[in-house]
């Protein structure tokens, strides 16, 4: 699965796109979050709430990453990919360790488990970043993306799904 997202995000980033955002195609699970020896107390969740969908088809995908060097590759913290089943939908991610994160997010309308894209690459998907990070001419920036999470935090973090370029 990685691998078409990087081959979609090299083409990508290499072109001029409109508006600018890339997403992974991402896995069902949330890789390396075992349950830890932690309380709730160290410990953070995110709740990642997603809407903008412009129908109730396919899957939406969330990928959570820890710093700018692991952003946007093989590097996440955690992901899910759960069925669209309303308007909204939520995916929660717990245990994690105080510090800094950014998610990523897609509708993955035709359950196809990777971004399609259209012309220069450009997503035909609808994507969307956390703290409301939107990016030019490429995907946003992990700094512009990212959120803190204290311990003992519980926090929801909402991504609005738009921005497919190419129908």
């Amino acid at each position: 699965m990685l691998h078409g997202f990087k081959h979609a995000l090299a083409g990508f980033a290499g072109s001029v796109a409109l508006a600018g955002t890339v997403i992974l195609p991402l896995s069902a699970s949330l890789g390396g979050f075992a349950a830890s020896a932690r309380t709730s107390q160290e410990t953070a969740s995110l709740r990642v709430e997603l809407t903008g969908f412009a129908d109730q088809t396919g899957d939406v995908s969330v990928a959570l990453y820890g710093d700018a060097q692991s952003w946007l590759g093989e590097g996440a913290v955690a992901s899910a990919s759960v069925p669209v089943d309303g308007a909204s939908v939520t995916v929660v991610f717990d245990g994690l360790a105080p510090g800094q994160y950014a998610a990523i997010a897609y509708h993955d309308v035709n359950a196809n488990g990777e971004l399609d894209t259209g012309a220069m690459r450009v997503p035909s998907e609808p994507i969307g970043y956390s703290a409301g990070a939107r990016g030019r001419f490429g995907p946003a920036r992990f700094d512009a993306a990212a959120v803190t999470l204290a311990a003992g935090e519980d926090r929801v973090e909402y991504i609005r799904l738009s921005g497919a370029m190419v129908q």
